[in-house]
């Protein structure tokens, strides 16, 4: 609390009063009247040096004084006092005088070891002490002297707009006590703390501090400053503003982000959540242009000079339904060999984007007796012989692999399935010229056997031959001896 006081006059001595009592004339109801406004005054002059004056007597030794009393001035009218705490006190008084010697006059108490004095006058000099008071209201001695002087002037804050070299664009910050204490204006809101400013934002660049011209210190919008002992000047400073550009690269889905923000040089970046979609592709990140490096959504870079583009990476997907099976022939005479090729989507592509994948023809299957692989190499080809006549389906199986950049191509787990059907026929016995039997590979025609009685066998063609001869012969003598007779 502090009280606001008036200096003590000085006021004439005890003896002095009595002395003009003693000599009045014989009392009088007026002189009575005198007598008792003199004695009334005498008292309360007794009272008040004693209210406001240093506790120069009557102190308590068993109460410690203050120690380490200090004063430091804040502003052109303020002063701060404080000091180490005492035991068991209850309230400190703190005194003031305008010189070192005094007198010291009270101008308020304290429940905590300090104390702001103000409504001071500038370039001024005040010295301080302070008693401490416990609960029984036992006063300590005064502690030892400490001063302050205020300053003698105030300064000028000044902000400068620097949109350019030599711009003298200024806003006044105000006239500022050497000091003092403030926060910065916002770019937005230029001039006095508290006050509304002009608005010094700038299309294109964003604002990244303010630099105190003499210090070279940055400082930003709303930090607290310190008013130095003379004139202060602070400069914007300004940073180019670079923007995200997405690049959907062929998207017909989903969605390709669009970010409004603007960034420094150096600023963090974070990649947007949303992400494009194209039919027979995976997403697969998004390729920045400036530094080569593929990034997520919610991963960061660092904003280049200039600005960043950002192009979607596509990943192709092999289509199961674009697997192939072909058999060279599907109508087979048992005995024969079934040959099929079966070739797997992009199951050539090299690989070079994490996520790509491709179909392998790996295995092939007739019946349960009758199965193998394919080679690992393209073309994926294979044969089976076939001895038995009926309907069959060969079917192939084709692993899919994806692509893992460092590593290669990985087997996912996953198969696909194409089957061909195909016929096996029997193979057809000639009555005539039957095939060998015990070789049916051996196409000669089968021994001539003669039986005991002359007769050839079934089998024996050279005696119908030779019949056939003998038959035309007799009809061409026929022939003749009609011609003859006509």
């Amino acid at each position: 609390m502090i009280m606001n006081l008036h200096p003590i006059r000085s006021r004439p001595t005890k003896e002095t009063l009595m002395h003009n009592i003693r000599t009045l004339p014989a009392p009088s109801p007026a002189r009575a009247a005198l007598a008792l406004a003199l004695a009334l005054f005498l008292a309360l002059s007794m009272l008040v040096p004693a209210a406001y004056a240093e506790p120069s007597a009557g102190a308590d030794a068993t109460v410690e004084k203050p120690v380490n009393l200090r004063a430091d001035a804040l502003w052109s009218d303020a002063i701060v006092t404080s000091w180490s705490p005492v035991a068991d006190a209850q309230a400190y008084e703190v005194y003031r005088s305008t010189s070192e010697p005094g007198p010291y006059e009270l101008i308020g108490t304290s429940a905590s070891a300090e104390f702001m004095d103000v409504g001071l006058n500038s370039n001024t000099t005040y010295y301080y002490r302070v008693a401490a008071v416990d609960g029984s209201g036992n006063r300590s001695d005064l502690s030892d002297i400490a001063s302050a002087t205020t300053p003698d002037k105030l300064y000028q804050l000044s902000y400068y707009r620097n949109y350019y070299p030599g711009d003298t664009t200024i806003a006044s910050g105000g006239m500022l006590d050497g000091g003092h204490y403030l926060r910065l204006s916002a770019i937005t809101s230029v001039g006095p703390e508290g006050g509304a400013g002009v608005d010094w934002s700038r299309p294109g660049y964003q604002f990244v501090g303010w630099m105190d011209m003499a210090t070279g210190a940055v400082y930003q919008a709303g930090e607290t400053y310190a008013m130095p002992y003379g004139d202060a000047s602070l400069r914007a400073l300004w940073a180019a503003q670079y923007t995200v550009t997405y690049d959907g690269n062929g998207a017909d889905g989903g969605t390709v982000p669009v970010d409004t923000n603007g960034y420094a040089a150096g600023d963090p970046v974070t990649v947007a959540p949303d992400e494009p979609t194209r039919t027979g592709y995976a997403f697969a990140g998004w390729l920045n242009e400036n530094d080569g490096g593929v990034y997520r959504a919610g991963e960061t870079f660092t904003m280049p000079d200039g600005g960043a583009r950002l192009v979607a990476r596509w990943a192709p997907q092999a289509d199961a339904h674009q697997n192939a099976l072909e058999l060279d022939n599907d109508n087979l005479l048992a005995g024969d060999d079934v040959s099929f090729l079966a070739t797997g989507h992009r199951q050539d592509e090299p690989g070079s984007i994490d996520g790509e994948t491709r179909y392998v023809p790996v295995s092939w299957e007739v019946t349960s007796s009758i199965h193998g692989d394919f080679p690992a190499a393209s073309p994926h080809r294979s044969s089976a012989t076939m001895s038995d006549p009926g309907n069959y389906a060969v079917t192939a199986s084709y692993a899919q692999e994806r692509y893992v950049a460092g590593t290669g191509w990985q087997r996912t787990g996953a198969f696909e399935t194409l089957s061909q059907s195909f016929t096996v026929k029997a193979r057809p016995v000639d009555p005539v010229n039957p095939v060998n039997p015990t070789d049916p590979t051996d196409k000669r025609p089968p021994l001539v056997q003669v039986s005991k009685g002359g007769l050839p066998k079934t089998g024996d063609t050279a005696p119908f031959v030779a019949l056939g001869a003998l038959a035309a012969l007799g009809a061409g003598g026929v022939l003749a001896s009609r011609r003859k007779s006509s």
